[in-house]
């Protein structure tokens, strides 16, 4: 599926990214901490 991204979108992309993938553990585990009970358990490739 293709699907059409905004720059807006690009710039959230790129601040989330950071936040994960980044040095910092504190923000990175906030982040986590914030919005996983909006993940669909069954959904993830892990």
């Amino acid at each position: 599926m293709m699907k059409r991204v905004e720059i807006e979108d690009a710039f959230e992309a790129d601040r989330i990214f950071s936040i994960l993938m980044g040095d910092k553990v504190a923000p990175r585990r906030e982040f986590i901490e914030t919005h996983s009970s909006n993940l669909d358990m069954a959904t993830l490739d892990i």
